[in-house]
Order: C-alpha cells, then structure tokens, then sequence
C-alpha cells in the first residue's frame, strides 16, 4: 500500500467504530507503530470554522498530556492534506461502551456498575488535577475493555474546542442534553462539578436503567432539574443499597456547591455506598428517617455473607441441655 492511499500518510482506514454529530471514528492501522488506533475524523464543516480549528488543536495537546489508565489516550491529531479533514489518533479500546452496555442489558447491577463508576471517577480526578474538564460525560464516552473490564474516557477537548466558535448557534446544546449540569443548561460555564453531575447521570442510569429525568427539551429538563431530585435509587429497586442511592443523589444535586467537590470524593462514596454505608444527608439529599435507616440496616445484615465461623456455627446442631 502506497502512502497516496494511507489518510494522513501514515494511518489504513478499516472500518467505522461509530459517528456522531460532530464527528465519525474509524478503526485504523498505525503503519509506522504497526498498532491498531481509533481515528476520530471531525465533521468536514468543522474544517471551515478557524476559531473551532484553533481551539481543537489547543484542546488535543492539553489531553495528549494526559497519561492515566481510566483515559484514553491521544497519541497524534492534525490536518490531513488531501481532504482537509481535521482528525485526532486515539488509543484503541477493543470493548462496549457503556452506551452498548445499557442497550444489549438495560440495567447493570450495583457491583459492577460501581467498579465502572470508580474507575472513571479516577480518570476525572486525574483531569481535573491536570485542568482539563471533559464536559461530555456520557455512556458512549465510558469504553470498558473485553478482557481486563478497564474502563476509560473518551472525548475530552471536543465539546470546550466547540464552544465559543462559529458553529455554536443560539439554543444549540453542546453535548448530550439528558447528561448536561443545571449550570450547563443556563449557559454558564462548565467546571469539575459539572462532570461529578454528569457522572450521576450516568450512575442513575447504569442502576436504573432509566436517566434521572425524562424531558423532551432543554427547557423541560432545566423545569424538572429545578423542581427537586429524581425518584431515589433505593426506592426504585429495594437491591440498591441506602448509601449508594444516596451518594448518586448528592452528584445530582442542583447546586454545585452541594454537590461532591471532587471525583474522587464520589469514588469514595459510591465504594463505601456500596458496602452499606450511608454518608451524612446534607441539604441536596433527602433524609433518611430512623425507621427506613433502621430497615436497611437489618436488609444488609440479613443479606451479607456470613462469616466463616459464624456459618459453622448455625450449622452445628442444637444439643439439648441435660
């Protein structure tokens, strides 16, 4: 194969991973590395916005710098002379999205959607540390491996480069709606707590199988967003641990303030929600009065594995006093 068929000189187009509004990933050979990538080609009318050009490639060089396991890595973006389609080279993560996820099983149990949120509250907490802030966190943009179950964030950059440029039209939404902050929805800019939101988007849904709010348009989402939090997780479906629905309901709470400050503050939480504990209620979280703390209590304790010794022990028969 001669360079004049390569795109960018360097990369063999194999076929389509996925597209999107903004822009088309492909599954590519690296010809230089000998390594399969993922080619993110960007929309061709994007190309024609200088400003949005600028700013992508400002974004792509602030993300290639991150190197962390739970982000997935940018390893070359550019112009390709032929087409004049901008393009970024990704690592490629041969797994589902978590957006696959959802629609091949609906719903993902506690455990596993934790271990999933964890590790991408990691990649956030590094970003976030780093000055980036991804401002697209979705399910399609959580890629979890087939074999080791890593999971990693995609996309970051896209949606800041977007902003500001020639291509954002009055009442456009950048990113998906459902996912967007109240903050987002007002127009006001994105910052980390819009992300922990964005992630307890995501947790709401994993666990539920349903997103936290169901509008029809940006405006009937910021009203529902405004009238109070969305029915809590625990009383959904009584599996889902007191702590966990709790620790979900604080990322999703209307004022940032309120919300966990850091990602690694709701990685924290959602571990320990996971394993019943429940964290102190404050004025975003409804709470918890002492008959239903007191009634998942006794749930956790009738449900949890007994110990080794304890499981001999009510295996022993009963003798009779004589």
């Amino acid at each position: 194969m001669t360079a004049q068929s390569l795109f960018a000189d360097r990369y063999r187009l194999e076929r389509r991973l996925g597209v999107g509004g903004m822009a088309t990933v492909q599954l590519a050979f690296d010809t230089r590395l000998e390594r399969h990538v993922a080619v993110k080609l960007l929309a061709e009318h994007l190309a024609e916005d200088r400003n949005f050009v600028s700013r992508f490639r400002r974004e792509a060089l602030a993300v290639a710098r991150l190197i962390h396991p739970n982000i997935v890595q940018v390893y070359d973006f550019g112009t390709d002379e032929r087409s004049g389609r901008q393009y970024i080279v990704m690592e490629y993560v041969d797994g589902a999205s978590c957006a696959e996820i959802l629609r091949d099983h609906g719903r993902v149990a506690p455990a596993d959607a934790v271990d999933i949120l964890t590790q991408a509250c990691r990649g956030l907490a590094y970003a976030h540390r780093n000055g980036v802030v991804h401002r697209d966190v979705k399910p399609g943009n959580l890629l979890r491996g087939h074999e080791a179950g890593q999971v990693k964030l995609a996309d970051f950059g896209i949606a800041k480069a977007a902003e500001q440029s020639d291509i954002t039209k009055v009442g456009s939404v950048l990113g998906t709606a459902a996912y967007l902050s109240p903050e987002q929805a007002r127009g006001r800019p994105a910052g980390p707590q819009s992300d922990v939101y964005a992630l307890g988007v995501v947790s709401y849904q994993l666990l539920a199988g349903r997103l936290p709010y169901e509008s029809a348009s940006l405006t009937d989402l910021a009203r529902q967003q405004e009238a109070g939090p969305p029915p809590a997780l625990h009383e959904l479906d009584p599996a889902i641990p007191l702590g966990l629905s709790m620790a979900v309901e604080r990322a999703l709470a209307r004022d940032p303030a309120e919300r966990w400050q850091e990602a690694a503050e709701l990685e924290r939480a959602l571990a320990d929600g996971l394993r019943g504990a429940v964290p102190e209620p404050t004025a975003a979280t409804r709470a918890v009065d002492e008959t239903e703390a007191t009634r998942m209590l006794e749930r956790t304790e009738a449900t949890r594995p007994l110990r080794r010794t304890e499981s001999r022990r009510r295996m022993e028969p009963v003798r009779e006093a004589t």
